[in-house]
């Protein structure tokens, strides 16, 4: 048996073992992408009610989303349980990611409690 015989078997394994681990490779760092790479771009224009702060002349509902979320000072937004429409707030003030508001309209015998959803309002025009 000479050297060259020899040899190629052993240049086509150490080929082999290469490309598999070029492969092998390749999957390992499909499965490492950061979470926010599937998140959408897009805000949600939308978060939850974390409390509601009674005071004498207007009670203010506290969100668990802010600027982050797509709120913003002055956007009007509507409070939903469900399908149901609960009514409308106001926001006052916003920051990364909490923001507060003050009711504009409540549907009769409704009350906004924690866990309620504030969406923006959106005006379409024809």
């Amino acid at each position: 048996m000479s050297f060259a015989s020899t040899y190629r078997p052993i240049k086509l394994f150490c080929l082999l073992a290469l490309s598999g681990a070029v492969l092998s490779g390749s999957i390992v760092v499909e499965n490492e992408r950061p979470n926010f790479v599937k998140e959408s771009i897009f805000s949600p224009n939308t978060a939850t009610v974390a409390s509601v702060v009674p005071s004498l002349n207007a009670d203010i509902v506290v969100l668990d989303g802010g600027l982050e979320q797509g709120l913003r000072h002055g956007m009007v937004c509507s409070i939903n349980r469900g399908f149901l429409s609960i009514g409308e707030l106001i926001i006052i003030e916003s920051r990364s990611d909490c923001s507060a508001g003050l009711i504009l309209e409540l549907a009769e015998d409704a009350t906004i409690q924690t866990g309620d959803i504030a969406r923006v309002k959106v005006i379409t025009t024809s």
